[in-house]
């Protein structure tokens, strides 16, 4: 902010050097009463000499940490689960007696609504 300190700033500069300065106190380098006056002193500056100067004793802004991965879909896992159990029953009512159909289709509902809470908790949200 030290290059041409006469060049005059616009409100990009000084939205930018506020958010500096709330790094800066969330950091804990400023206290709250000295994060209020220099950010009254960053919106009320005119020139980039007066910015750099609420700057001068403060190190210069470390760049954000990367975002953490986001957690694995579990609803793969979920979806072999319920493929492995539609076969599994199907094996086993040829060959034995259609009981073990009747208990697919009371077990199925009991998986397929926790799969189907899942996707809808990971669709992106409309609008």
């Amino acid at each position: 902010m030290t290059e041409l300190p006469s060049v005059r700033v616009g409100a990009a500069e000084r939205e930018r050097a506020l958010r500096e300065l709330a790094q800066h106190f969330g950091a804990g380098r400023l206290a709250l009463s000295e994060f209020d006056r220099r950010a009254a002193l960053a919106a009320a500056a005119d020139t980039r000499a007066e910015l750099g100067r609420l700057f001068a004793d403060l190190p210069a802004p470390q760049a954000p940490e990367p975002a953490p991965h986001p957690p694995a879909n579990p609803l793969p896992a979920v979806a072999t689960g319920v493929v492995v159990l539609i076969l599994l029953a199907v094996v086993l009512a040829s060959v034995s007696s259609a009981y073990w159909l009747l208990l697919v289709l009371f077990v199925l509902p009991l998986v397929a609504v926790p799969v189907a809470r899942l996707r809808r908790r990971d669709d992106p949200p409309l609008g």
